[in-house]
Formats: structure tokens, sequence, C-alpha cells
């Protein structure tokens, strides 16, 4: 394994899990660190309080995330919403964001503005604000959003908690992002913090890049899963639910009653609620249905 990396010399040789992996070692673990690279996001402890602070970032990049042309409500939607889905992911309540603006010299003023009115409208409803930021010129429309939040102490959800005989679940439908979604979704920032604070998530993240290698990472090569194929079919082609990026649902594995979970969750959500398996002792991921159980390709999007 080791000659294998070394024969890499190029970024383009590389997985976005191998270069986070690499750039994991220059990390230093210091007091009041709590979880830090690898997760949606870091969380560190603040002494005399009794929450957690929260901190993530994500990019959103014209040509990678959005098109050229795109319309600039949608593009202001998915901007902060792929940083709120990280803070949902983890059961987090948003608070303060930063906005780096890489802008093009020709770009109009006026659609500038629709994007940063639609942010405010997305952060409004949850009680957030713009901080500050920066901005520098480029060739292409890109922003960098880094946003804090917190959570109750021994409350964060986080990716690594998985274990054998949970049931998983996701919220929403998978597999449309094809048709658009992607630029208007909303992220599941109640949904996150509920299932937090009840303690129904075990494990979770939120689905960006497929829900076969986002499952991946929940399982951490340690565990298995057996995935439900009529259940998922229900909600798109197969392909589109198991590989296509970009669906910002909450993916969970919890160990919760499943009648009971439901029951709680109609009663406060009008998101749809999905078991769609469970996890297993043993290693991959597989598909069920009535005649045959089949092993599943590990792969997804590609945001890098």
């Amino acid at each position: 394994m080791k000659n294998h990396i070394n024969n890499k010399l190029l970024v383009k040789d590389f997985t976005e899990d191998e270069i986070i992996n690499i750039l994991s070692y220059y990390q230093t673990d210091r007091r009041g660190l709590i979880k830090g690279i690898g997760d949606d996001c870091a969380v560190c402890e603040t002494e005399g309080i009794d929450h957690h602070v929260v901190y993530t970032s994500d990019a959103t990049i014209e040509d990678i995330h959005f098109k050229d042309g795109e319309i600039p409500e949608r593009i202001g939607n998915k901007a902060i919403g792929r940083v709120l889905s990280d803070l949902a992911a983890m059961g987090a309540e948003p608070n303060w964001f930063i906005i780096n603006l890489s802008l093009p010299k020709n770009y109009k003023i006026a659609d500038l503005k629709s994007i940063y009115s639609r942010i405010k409208i997305v952060l409004d409803e949850y009680d957030s604000s713009i901080i500050g930021g920066d901005l520098s010129k480029s060739k292409k429309l890109a922003f960098n959003i880094f946003g804090v939040g917190k959570i109750k102490k021994n409350k964060p959800v986080f990716r690594n908690n998985v274990n054998a005989n949970e049931m998983i679940w996701c919220t929403g439908q998978l597999g449309h992002s094809l048709s658009g979604r992607h630029l208007d979704f909303k992220p599941r920032i109640q949904e996150g913090k509920w299932l937090s604070e009840y303690g129904h998530a075990k494990s979770m993240i939120d689905i960006t890049d497929g829900l076969i290698k986002d499952l991946d990472r929940l399982l951490k090569k340690k565990y298995g899963a057996i995935l439900y194929e009529d259940t998922l079919k229900k909600m798109s082609s197969l392909d589109n639910v198991l590989y296509g990026g970009e669906d910002y649902e909450l993916l969970f594995t919890s160990s919760t009653d499943p009648s009971m979970l439901l029951h709680s969750w109609k009663n406060i959500f009008s998101c749809e609620l999905t078991c769609i398996g469970y996890t297993t002792d043993r290693l991959n991921i597989y598909l069920k249905n009535d005649k045959k159980i089949n092993l599943v390709e590990i792969k997804g999007f590609q945001h890098f």
C-alpha cells in the first residue's frame, strides 16, 4: 500500500477520501478538540458553558456545483444549504456564517444581490446570520462558506458510532438530484436536532456523494449493511438512488424501535422518513429483494 501511494505524484491520482486522509496528518490534537477531521463538522469544547461549538465549511463553485447562467436564488440556496446540511448531520443548531466570495468582474450586481437575499432568507429561518467574509476576483463564481453552530454536550451525532443490528434510515426521497433538487433542497436542521436531542440517531451523515458511498463512510469497513431493494426502487431509479450524489438528506442508524420512531416522527415532521435496511457484522453492502441478495459496488458521486 505504501508503494502504491508513493507511486502517485499528482492530485488527480488520488480520490477525495485519500486526500482528506493525507491532510488529516497535519491536524494537532489539542485540549478541547472533541471531533476533528473526518466528520461532517468539527466539535470543540468550551469551558463554562453547557454546549459544544461546532464548525464546518463548504465550497460551492461554478461549473462544479452549478452551471453558468443558473438562477441566482438557486445558487444562493445551494451555497448556504450545503453548509447547513453538514450542521444538520451533526444534530447542531446553526449560528454564524462567514462567506469568502470569489467573483468575476463582469458578474451582475443584481444577480449577486439575489444570491445573498436568498442566503439571508434561509439563515433568518434558523435565527442565524452572515457576520463577515472576504472578497477576491476570479474567473469563476465561487463561495467558500464557514459555519459555526452549537450543540448540547454529549449530544453530537458522529459518523463512527455504528454498531451491528441497527436499522438504517433516510429522510425524504433519494435519487432526484438530476431533476434539479440539488439546487432547491431544504437542509434538515430541525430533523437533525430532534434525532440528536432524543438519541434516536446513533450515527449520521448527510448524503452528498450518493447513498452507497456515504453509507460506506458510516460503516468504516467495520460493519456491513443489507438494503431493501424494493423500498429504494419506490423513490427513483435504483441507480440514481444508490449512486446519484447531492441528495442532502440525512442518513442515520438507530436502535430505536422502528414503529415508535415512525410514530413520533410523523407527529412532528412532514418530511418522509424511511427505513431502508439494517447493519450487520458481515462486511460489505448488499441489496436484498424477495429472491436474492446481491453485493453492491462501492462507488458514488465525486465532487473532486
